[in-house]
């Protein structure tokens, strides 16, 4: 799988994106290895929101969480 993360109002630590990585790696034997997986990381007030969005086969795969902690 192809990981791209991107942030906004936040700075993407290395460890933020070894966080995300390490999670998403659990998925790989769903997808193939060309498969395009975007997480956007982003802050607002005390809000702080993760989604991903993975397109496959026409349809995308897409979860969103918002909590105080970006490692959870």
């Amino acid at each position: 799988m192809r990981i791209t993360i991107t942030g906004k109002n936040i700075e993407l630590t290395p460890g933020l994106k070894e966080a995300v990585e390490e999670r998403l790696s659990k998925l790989e034997k769903y997808f193939t290895p060309e498969t395009e997986v975007n997480v956007t990381m982003s802050v607002e007030k005390e809000r702080r929101k993760i989604e991903v969005t993975i397109p496959v086969k026409g349809s995308v795969i897409r979860a969103e969480q918002v909590s105080n902690d970006m490692y959870i």
